[in-house]
């Protein structure tokens, strides 16, 4: 992907970061465990090839990339290449260590995201599959996207008019930190300070005195990682 293309698009959230990871009132549930309460028009980049356009998911329970292929779901063939997904609707996910991450703002070197995951240890075990197949066994190639992808899931129509007749499934939600593309950490005085040498972490405890940092706050959170940058030597992770 060309990185110079997606900081181009990219758009600064500004308001504070709410508790919730969805808007709109909508919450995933165990037979529609996505982001999204439907899946979005969106391009795809990846590290070394063309963009390419898709509709598109992200399924909570295994973090994976999905998308609609006329009224199948499949699942991304090459995820290990995409570097990031950029919606119609300006959301912006970041493909980083092995997760597919919000961004909702960003400094110089230091990305500030917000991920999202399902608990799977908040559910019974009774709930089984979750009302979803998501194994890669059965390959079926298709004519777009790369030309190939996995079924992942039952029918799309059949599963979005569905989606609201079972419980809401549980999600842990994390605002991070992902420095230089390849550190990341969570977004708390903790989190952060796991990064840090004792030096480091000195600095870091007279800033946050001074600063009196509010951890949901957007504008603090970007305050954090401009100071980061300032204390945290190019190579030094």
């Amino acid at each position: 992907m060309k990185r110079n293309i997606v900081t181009v698009l990219m758009i600064c959230a500004t308001a504070c970061i709410a508790t919730a990871q969805f808007s709109n009132e909508y919450e995933p549930s165990v037979g529609w465990p996505y982001m999204f309460d439907d899946f979005k028009e969106a391009v795809v980049y990846y590290e070394n090839d063309n963009p390419e356009s898709a509709r598109v998911n992200v399924h909570l329970l295994n973090n994976k990339l999905h998308f609609t292929d006329n009224n199948k779901i499949m699942i991304v063939h090459d995820a290990n290449d995409i570097d990031s997904v950029v919606c119609k609707d300006s959301t912006i996910l970041l493909h980083r260590a092995n997760l597919y991450i919000t961004k909702i703002t960003n400094t110089d070197r230091i990305v500030v995201g917000r991920s999202c995951e399902g608990d799977l240890h908040a559910l019974d075990d009774s709930n089984g599959a979750y009302g979803m197949g998501t194994s890669t066994g059965a390959t079926q190639n298709i004519a777009s996207f790369k030309d190939h992808g996995n079924m992942a899931a039952l029918r799309y129509k059949e599963m979005i008019a569905d989606r609201h007749n079972t419980r809401t499934l549980p999600t842990i939600n994390r605002t991070v930190f992902i420095i230089d593309n390849r550190v990341v950490c969570h977004a708390t005085k903790n989190g952060v300070n796991k990064i840090l040498d004792k030096e480091q972490r000195n600095l870091f405890k007279a800033f946050l005195k001074e600063n009196k940092i509010k951890w949901k706050n957007i504008e603090h959170l970007t305050s954090v990682a401009q100071f980061l940058e300032t204390i945290i030597a190019e190579g030094s992770m």
